[in-house]
């Protein structure tokens, strides 16, 4: 089968380095071409690519190939090279690209939505979730710093989210709206977010669905408390479902996925999924993914 090998040539290890990993797919019977994302090619690659879109790398190179992608009907796999892998976590990951190289015939299809968010920036397309207040800031601050992994990430959000000045927002949600007083919200396609805090667990990438996130000013501490330990219980969030989100934001910084967006004061971004969602290949059975991560 011919395939599209993406890869950011700074994730992984000398193992998986992009010869390394062409070889391992050849070998499995797949038509691996390399493509740089942070390359020249590019482009020129997503338009071209055929058979199978595989991606090599973290939640942004991901996001880079799945947002940029013209034609929702070519397959993509997930080799999750990256720190906090929420996508590959979300929907099922392999574990390795060895693990993949092992099963890819016997492949699930799980389905992921793009969300398109309009707002001040014109129209992008979103992978995981769009955020305000609190966790925008703290990844504001964290590219600034050059801050890199999950506890670092983590840190950040507790340094900004203890201090962090309470917001009334206003949220309608499949044309029903409603005030909200907030430290921040988390417009989520994804269960998992940022640094791999499972703050919509019901969340499904691919039922049209969006999860929106909000927490109250009361229950500050009790965040702080639980990003010590985010598995041990569900968030203390407030939380809705729907298909069509418009958030009215009064200041402050708005991210999509991990990128920091243009804004006004006060700013209007419509979230919807669109209709044609794409494919993502996953192991036949979650047996696969953990006993490659054993």
């Amino acid at each position: 089968m011919d395939a599209t090998l993406f890869h950011n040539p700074a994730a992984g290890d000398e193992g998986h380095s992009p010869e390394a990993l062409v070889k391992l797919l050849r070998a499995a019977g797949l038509a691996a071409r390399p493509c740089n994302t942070k390359g020249e090619r590019f482009r020129e690659a997503l338009e071209a690519a055929q058979g199978l879109a595989i991606v090599a790398g973290g939640d942004g190179t991901v996001g880079k190939v799945a947002t940029r992608l013209r034609d929702h009907r070519l397959p993509i796999a997930i080799l999750p090279l990256g720190t906090a892998n929420n996508l590959a976590r979300a929907l099922g990951s392999w574990g390795t690209p060895e693990a993949f190289a092992a099963n890819w015939r016997t492949a699930q299809r799980r389905p992921l939505n793009r969300i398109r968010a309009t707002g001040p920036w014109g129209g992008r397309r979103f992978i995981e979730a769009a955020g305000f207040g609190a966790f925008a800031r703290a990844v504001e601050r964290a590219d600034q710093k050059g801050l890199k992994g999950v506890e670092a990430g983590r840190a950040a959000f507790r340094a900004v989210l203890s201090a962090a000045e309470p917001l009334r927002a206003c949220v309608t949600i499949d044309g029903k709206g409603r005030e909200v007083e907030t430290l921040f919200l988390e417009v989520m396609n994804i269960g998992l977010f940022g640094p791999n805090l499972p703050l919509a667990p019901e969340a499904a990438p691919g039922d049209g669905r969006l999860d929106v996130v909000s927490l109250p000013p009361g229950r500050r501490e009790a965040m702080l408390a639980w990003l010590e330990a985010p598995d041990a219980g569900p968030p203390p969030v407030e939380s809705w479902r729907g298909r069509r989100i418009a958030v009215d934001w009064p200041r402050g910084p708005i991210r999509l996925d991990d990128e920091s967006m243009p804004h006004e004061q006060p700013s209007t971004a419509s979230l919807e999924p669109e209709a044609e969602a794409l494919q993502v290949l996953v192991p036949p059975s979650t047996e696969i993914a953990e006993r490659s991560s054993a």
